[in-house]
């Protein structure tokens, strides 16, 4: 409710009488705990004991407990992977000393797993696709490092927590020493090969060239939940080998329920990321459900999410946080070995068990004394509203004796302002305003606000001049952009044997993605999908020489392959590069007499594929890392057989990435279910008609977000092959 600047002077006059009212009941307060001092005293007394001596004593102690215990138990942890950490540092040592040295000794030979050897600890010898089982100088290193088997079959009998050690070669064989040789073989009884290469504990040591511990991943053999540590062996500063060695996630898991403290408390590991690695709760904000890992950091709780990125930065520390509805302390402290953190929790419902009940029992005694005391009160209660009415007439005589004279200069200062209109936009400060006090003050500074607001709105109408500039050539960009991607179709309108349709759409005025086809000769068709980093201009520059780079590499017919084309690109990608851009990008070229098509990929998404007897699946083809990052890159070709009547579905992360306003994602299996029913909503006499079935797959898209805006670029590629006859 607005109210005029009189009132308010008026109003404002009455604050000698609140002063007054304040002073009497000042004088009743003191009436009043005069008669019932004695019973306050008392209840203040049993409040401090009770208060003071038991929450502020049980509150330090816990946390004291809390902390050490913590701490203790978070050392423990860090113990075992010291352990791993210190005995792969001397392994790794032993093998550098081993190659090195042309006098180490004859060496000692190792051999294959065997099925006999069934749930024994021994010694075996694996090979990747990419070693040459002829080389000598393989064999000979073979025999150096074998040497060193019995002590890594020692170190890995020495504690249960250890699953295996592995000596990975460069070459590509690898020493295993472990407890499962039987889990090395196929159903069929065929010996796996095993590259080392692709486990996340020999990319990890190669890149930061150090001892690094890998996030918790599946066995290659048994599938277990492990942690793998790698240690690189550099001679020559040139990566010769790297040793590895997997803690079982179910030791660590031991040591965090052994955690607990007593029946109240529940214990909870978590790693770098925030992902849930054990807990001793099966359900709720900290519990592992189904034994999957579990992100905090994506958690609706805001209390939980800042207590979670304080954990993961190394800190130690507890805080009072709402978990599951109920308060509850928790106290962390790092696993510096592995980065992760461990969480101590007890709810302040345990905490203050004791308290509550000690407080309750007093409450009644306090309820008697109050009552004393709001009887003091009710007796002094009519003289006050007395002496407060006496006060409040005086005040409205005095404030209408002087809010008139106060208020008329400001009220002819208000009607001047409101009457600015147009031109008129500057205030002048009139004679009846020259009060000589804050009132004469006030006009002068609208006067010379009046003067720069005068300027300001010149600054404004330039401002959003330029804006409309800015806003138009983004605009001519976005068309740019969309004219240089393959928009017209039928894209080969002579070319029966096969169809193409595509279509992106960016999240902004310009996007990263981009699609391209184009006939390499008569017989060879490329197709390219492929995802920038970011987002706006800087992605769609970035798109744009990507795009040109691939084309270009792909026409000029220096390359034999899809993987050597985007081997040769990224290194030319990376010229430059100071911004570390970089892209995914899935290559393919159809053989179109044969619907041979060999493809390579740079880290982007899995291609899908549409076949009459199995309807559309997702193959998983070789992945390489994306292109612009680092330079000497290698990618390996996959190869498939298109026949006639069959698919190849390809897009972009923004497809299974689209999100609904439960933050949830449209996923492969929400895609995988579109394509089929956009296949027989669109399917006609046995074809397929390409326009209407990405239109179709699209609105299945929109219809899961809603109204949640698009967050990502998203770009979607259809080719269907019809074979040579036609």
């Amino acid at each position: 409710m607005r109210h005029s600047l009189r009132f308010k002077v008026f109003r404002m006059n009455l604050i000698p009488v609140a002063a007054a009212v304040i002073v009497f009941m000042m004088l009743v307060i003191f009436q009043v705990r005069y008669f019932g001092g004695i019973m306050e005293k008392a209840n203040t007394a049993q409040n401090e004991v009770i208060i003071d001596t038991m929450s502020e004593t049980l509150w330090e102690m816990t946390m004291e407990n809390f902390q050490k215990h913590v701490i203790a138990e978070a050392n423990i942890l860090n113990g075992e992977f010291k352990t791993t950490r210190h005995d792969l540092e001397v392994l790794a040592s032993q093998v550098k000393m081993a190659l090195e040295s042309s006098s180490w000794g004859a060496g000692t030979k190792v051999s294959l797993p065997s099925m006999e050897d069934k749930g024994k600890l021994t010694l075996q010898l694996m090979y990747s696709d990419e070693a040459s089982l002829e080389n000598k100088v393989l064999r000979r290193k073979i025999r150096q490092v074998g040497s060193l088997g019995a002590m890594m079959l020692k170190m890995v009998d020495g504690t249960d927590a250890l699953m295996d050690y592995v000596i990975a070669l460069e070459d590509g064989a690898s020493i295993i020493a472990d407890r499962t040789p039987e889990s090395k073989f196929e159903a069929d009884g065929t010996l796996m090969t095993y590259n080392a290469k692709t486990r996340p504990w020999y990319a990890g040591a190669c890149v930061h060239g150090d001892t690094y511990f890998s996030p918790i991943n599946e066995d290659s053999f048994t599938g277990e939940l492990q942690v793998m540590a790698g240690v690189p062996v550099f001679i020559n500063q040139e990566l010769a080998a790297v040793c590895g060695g997997s803690v079982h996630l179910k030791n660590i898991g031991d040591i965090v329920l052994n955690a607990q403290l007593g029946e109240y408390t529940q214990s909870c590991l978590i790693n770098g990321s925030g992902n849930v690695v054990y807990s001793s709760l099966d359900t709720g904000e900290l519990g592992l459900e189904d034994n999957k890992l579990k992100s905090l950091k994506e958690s609706s709780n805001a209390e939980l999410v800042a207590l979670v990125d304080e954990a993961i930065s190394g800190d130690l520390g507890f805080s009072m946080i709402m978990v599951d509805g109920k308060p509850t302390l928790v106290a962390f402290a790092p696993v510096e070995t592995v980065g992760w953190t461990l969480l101590l929790m007890i709810s302040q419902e345990d905490l203050y068990r004791t308290t509550d009940y000690l407080l309750d029992q007093t409450d009644s005694v306090m309820a008697q004394s109050l009552e004393q005391v709001k009887k003091n009160e009710r007796n002094t209660i009519f003289t006050t509203l007395v002496i407060a009415a006496v006060l409040l007439l005086l005040a409205v005589f005095i404030s209408l004796l002087f809010s008139e004279g106060l208020v008329r200069p400001i009220r002819r200062m208000t009607i001047r302002i409101a009457s600015m209109r147009g031109e008129d936009m500057v205030f002048r400060t009139e004679d009846s305003m020259r009060t000589g006090d804050e009132i004469e003050l006030l006009a002068d500074a609208f006067e010379k606000m009046s003067l720069k607001m005068k300027g300001y709105v010149g600054e404004i109408v330039k401002i959003t001049s330029e804006k409309q500039r800015l806003d138009t050539e983004l605009a001519v960009g976005a068309d740019i952009q969309k004219n240089m991607l393959p928009n017209h179709f039928p894209a080969f309108p002579g070319r029966k044997e096969f169809d193409l349709y595509a279509v992106m759409d960016p999240a902004r005025e310009v996007g990263g993605d981009f699609y391209d086809f184009f006939l390499i000769d008569q017989d060879h068709l490329a197709v390219v999908m492929a995802d920038v980093s970011g987002k706006g201009v800087p992605a769609a520059l970035f798109m744009v020489v990507s795009k040109t780079l691939i084309k270009n590499a792909t026409l000029s017919g220096m390359y034999s392959g899809p993987a050597q084309i985007l081997s040769g690109v990224n290194d030319l990608l990376c010229e430059g590069n100071d911004d570390d851009m970089f892209v995914t990008v899935w290559l393919g070229i159809l053989t179109v007499s044969t619907g041979s098509l060999v493809s390579a990929c740079a880290g982007h998404e899995y291609p899908v594929f549409y076949r009459k007897e199995s309807g559309f699946v997702m193959e998983k083809d070789p992945h390489g890392m994306p292109m612009g990052g680092m330079t000497g890159l290698r990618y390996k070709e996959a190869n498939w057989k298109l026949n006639p009547g069959d698919m190849l579905f390809l897009y972009t992360d923004g497809v299974p990435e689209a999100n609904n306003s439960k933050e949830e994602l449209f996923g492969n299996e929400r895609m995988l279910a579109a394509l089929s029913y956009s296949m027989s909503r669109n399917e006609e006499t046995g074809k397929v008609r390409l326009q209407p079935f990405l239109k179709t797959v699209r609105s299945q898209i929109d219809e899961f977000a809603g109204d949640t805006p698009q967050f990502d670029d998203l770009t979607m590629l259809c080719l269907q092959y019809e074979g040579p006859e036609h």
